[in-house]
């Protein structure tokens, strides 16, 4: 007991020495220009940027330890069995006489000691050299602050070989030192020394959840340590039980390497530079999660972590991609493109579709490449019949560039790239004159009735734009990207000139207009006022010809941005061999899945123009406006919670926004918390991301006692028994069973047991924990909720319903979520209601649905049947349950 009061002792006031140190550090000026000696004023402003960006990252980790001024405090010995004590704190070390300080975060320094286990060492890099050091003694801190008196609730204290022992305050520790023994009568003494002993637990407690919160352990287990140390360059996936600690070791990492000075000096060197987003490190990093609930917690879980983030930076992928596909590729309509429409109705993907989502993308894939290629050499073989030479010549090469390709898309536009400078100008040539001609015939109709292009113009203000069926047209006018006018004289204008190249060209190709399509109205309004248009022959011949050169000279753009279009062409000849699709709504409709499958052919054909530098040199000032576009996407780190929610195809398209230099990737989920038909299912999916993803399990969880850890894994999928979870050693938190209430359909008798489950968590806990309710549906959220606060009226505790998953009201509020909504929270209270209901309803993800509504609850679970009978599949953990706590 002299002891710990010695630790606690020091410990405390070492606590005060580096929170004031740390405040009056804020106080003192960050770097400025004017401290340099010499300024280059070419690069004034990227120094002045780099140095508001380091003063940032200096202020923030200073208030990160007025709150939190050491984590741990280590006696370690070296290989001379030099003795030393260090403190370790969150971020930045701070130069305080007298105490050793070490940064957690710090790769090369003594803070990496702190999550060995004591008795255990490892070598650490000095300005000496490598020296092996080993953990003696070690006490973890939990800081807090009142009035700016220090403590810690809890501290624990590890010895080797011993139970670790809990301290649930330090200041209580040292509570009856400084009374004079003739000032404590007996009776203080005798409560004194109880006290004391209530204070002191041996093993691991785990704090109660008051607050609706993603905890975040200040310090990982040694495993999670090696894990978020890894190179800034690397591509992991973390899969384990819910509990296990994946999101700290996320926010942990991210942390780690967004800091630049804790950056390794490789790792640094990656990132010096703004990428082609523009960004600099600090802000070009981005995270996926499948929910808007789940995004708002990891974002306060950051917050308190002191990562800045903006919604910007954690997004749902549902929001992403819509983004995406509207703004920077050319997939989705907008007011002025043309494309497709997410429809969210079913029915366009056959069942088993998005099961084998990897088998689609590759099917696709082969599909769209090998078009682009016929249609090159289509186009080849029209510039090869023509009679002028240097363009005969011209389609020869192209057709021998084809054939050598050997259906390699890149490699032929490496060899295109050294025809399109002759291609272009002979197009630009050929386009003048017919451009030429055609205005002459417009002239001259406008000499015979000056009225006619006013006329022409109320015409075309009445017609409807042009159907999306005309996007498919391999024979699509594509003159020039130049903007159509839509009304008045020059609307007018561009509207004859387009009339008149589809009657050219249906002259040479003998394929009229179709007959709905504006080009066909237009000169069905041209004939009614008798005009009498030339033979057309030659300058349909002229078009077909421009048309290939035009396919040939944008193969690079094309090769990304008509991706949409030839995913169309595959949608349609899949559907007529009766693969993948059921059906087909309209031709501009898409299910999301399939906006998935575009965006990230689209992606991947455009990292593999960007990735081939010596193509890019051949493009030069060629090369595809595209390629700006996408990696403007990218960021140097790409991170993804609850990674099994996503699909395969899902995920391809998050690593596809890694930038180039980095390759940094980090997910972290659990194939038995996968509450999509669609999620990923297997490592074998995962590696299809990146053949060298480095795939880690941990499996040690934090948040359940021990009853509902047994519960949870005897509930895992299949019974897989490498998915199960184990407790920390020496954690001693027993808690309860689960209960299970049965024939509870009608709403008011259902309201009666959970209140009378509430008052019972009450008489446990001094103060009323976080409890979650789930239902199956969003309608009964109101109802539940209306019901379950007059059952609560007595209590004083009111119950919210959370439409969406939105988190509203006071902390102690017992609030009511859809199921779906729940996935990477925790709660101290979990009630699972009408979960017969849930089986009928989903009986394919049914035993998921259980697995993470049950590791929700950290010390209560609650289950309800509507009926009396449990789901067949829960009956091997019937006996498990209890009828109250």
């Amino acid at each position: 007991m002299d002891n710990l009061k010695s630790l606690a002792n020091e410990a405390l006031i070492t606590i005060e020495a580096i929170a004031d140190s740390a405040q009056k550090r804020l106080g003192e000026r960050g770097l400025t220009l004017d401290a340099m000696a010499s300024i280059n004023h070419a690069t004034a402003d990227t120094l002045a940027k780099s140095m508001q960006d380091r003063n940032l990252e200096r202020t923030g980790n200073l208030r990160q330890l007025c709150r939190k001024p050491a984590i741990a405090r280590l006696e370690v010995a070296d290989e001379d069995d030099n003795v030393e004590t260090i403190y370790i704190t969150p971020n930045a070390e701070l130069n305080i006489p007298g105490i050793k300080l070490c940064s957690y975060l710090n790769n090369r320094g003594k803070g990496r000691l702190a999550s060995l286990p004591v008795g255990e060492g490892t070598d650490i890099t000095l300005p000496a050299g490598r020296r092996y050091f080993e953990v003696r003694q070690k006490l973890t801190f939990e800081p807090t602050t009142d009035q700016d008196v220090w403590d810690s609730r809890p501290a624990v204290h590890f010895l080797e070989k011993q139970p670790p022992q809990t301290i649930k305050s330090l200041r209580e520790l040292l509570r009856a030192d400084g009374f004079a023994e003739d000032e404590i009568d007996e009776l203080e003494r005798q409560l004194a020394e109880a006290d004391a002993a209530d204070n002191i637990v041996k093993g691991l407690q785990r704090s109660v959840l008051t607050a609706m919160q993603m905890r975040v352990q200040p310090l990982l287990d040694q495993y999670q340590d090696e894990i978020f140390r890894l190179p800034l360059d690397s591509r992991l996936a973390i899969l384990g039980p819910p509990g296990s600690g994946k999101t700290t070791t996320l926010i942990k990492r991210l942390r780690q390497k967004l800091d630049f000075a804790h950056l390794d000096p490789e790792e640094q060197d990656l990132v010096e530079e703004p990428g082609a987003s523009g960004l600099d490190h600090a802000h070009s990093w981005l995270m996926f999660t499948p929910t808007t609930l789940l995004k708002e917690y990891v974002k306060a879980a950051f917050n308190r972590e002191d990562v800045p983030v903006t919604d910007e930076r954690i997004q749902t992928w549902e929001d992403y991609r819509h983004v995406i596909a509207r703004r920077s590729l050319p997939i989705l309509r907008s007011g002025k493109r043309k494309g497709m429409v997410i429809k969210p109705e079913p029915g366009i993907l056959k069942t088993e579709t998005p099961a084998h989502q990897i088998e689609w993308f590759e099917a696709f894939t082969a599909f769209q490449q090998a078009l682009f290629l016929d249609e090159l050499g289509e186009a080849a073989g029209r510039l090869d019949a023509v009679n002028d030479p240097k363009v005969a010549a011209i389609g020869t090469q192209i057709g021998a560039a084809i054939e050598r390709s050997q259906g390699r898309p890149a490699r032929l536009l490496f060899e295109l790239a050294g025809l399109l400078e002759d291609l272009q100008k002979l197009l630009a040539t050929s386009r003048d004159e017919t451009r030429q001609r055609l205005r002459s015939m417009l002239s001259l109709e406008v000499r015979k009735d000056k009225g006619l292009l006013e006329a022409l113009a109320r015409f075309v203000a009445t017609l409807t734009p042009e159907n999306e069926d005309e996007l498919d047209d391999p024979d699509g006018d594509d003159e020039d990207d130049e903007p159509v006018p839509q009304q008045g004289l020059r609307a007018a204008e561009a509207a004859f000139y387009k009339a008149l190249r589809a009657k050219a060209v249906a002259e040479v190709t003998k394929r009229a207009p179709a007959k709905t399509s504006r080009n066909a109205q237009v000169l069905s309004w041209l004939d009614d006022r008798k005009l009498v248009l030339p033979a057309l022959g030659e300058v349909g011949a002229n078009i077909v010809m421009q048309r290939a050169m035009t396919q040939i000279s944008k193969a690079p753009t094309n090769f990304v941005a008509k991706i949409p279009a030839r995913y169309r062409r595959f949608r349609r000849e899949s559907l007529a061999e009766g693969n993948w699709y059921s059906a087909l709504l309209g031709p501009a409709d898409v299910d999301a899945l399939e906006l998935d499958i575009v965006i990230l052919a689209m992606l991947r054909a455009a990292r593999q123009i960007s990735g081939d530098a010596q193509l890019l040199r051949r493009l030069g000032d060629r090369s595809p406006a595209i390629l700006e576009d996408v990696a403007g996407l990218q960021r140097n780190q790409i991170l993804v919670d609850e990674a099994t929610d996503f699909s395969p195809v899902q995920l391809a398209c998050m690593t596809a926004l890694v930038d180039p230099r980095t390759d940094s990737f980090f997910a972290i989920g659990d194939f038995n918390q996968r509450l999509t038909k669609w999620g990923t299912r297997s490592k074998d999916e995962l590696k299809w991301l990146f053949p060298d993803i480095d795939i880690r399990e941990v499996s040690i969880v934090y948040r359940q006692s021990r009853k509902l850890n047994e519960f949870a894994n005897q509930l895992v999928i299949a019974g897989d028994a490498e998915s199960q979870s184990t407790l920390p050693e020496f954690m001693e938190n027993e808690g309860v069973s689960p209960v299970l209430g049965m024939d509870l359909a009608d709403i008011g008798l259902l309201a009666r047991w959970l209140a009378a489950r509430v008052r019972e968590i009450e008489r446990f806990s001094e103060l009323l924990p976080s409890i979650a309710v789930l239902v199956n549906r969003e309608d009964q959220l109101q109802p539940l909720a209306d019901a379950l606060n007059e059952a609560l009226e007595d209590q004083a505790i009111r119950a919210v319903a959370c439409p969406k998953g939105q988190a509203i009201g006071p902390e102690n509020d017992v609030r009511i979520f859809e199921v779906q909504h729940i996935k990477g929270l925790e709660f101290e209270a979990i009630f699972f209601v009408d979960i017969d209901e849930l089986a009928r309803q989903e009986p394919e993800l049914f035993e998921r649905y259980i697995y993470v509504g049950a590791t929700r609850a950290a010390t209560f679970l609650g289950l309800t049947c509507s009926g009396n009978a449990l789901p067949g599949s829960m009956e091997p953990v019937s006996q498990l349950f209890h009828e109250n706590w």
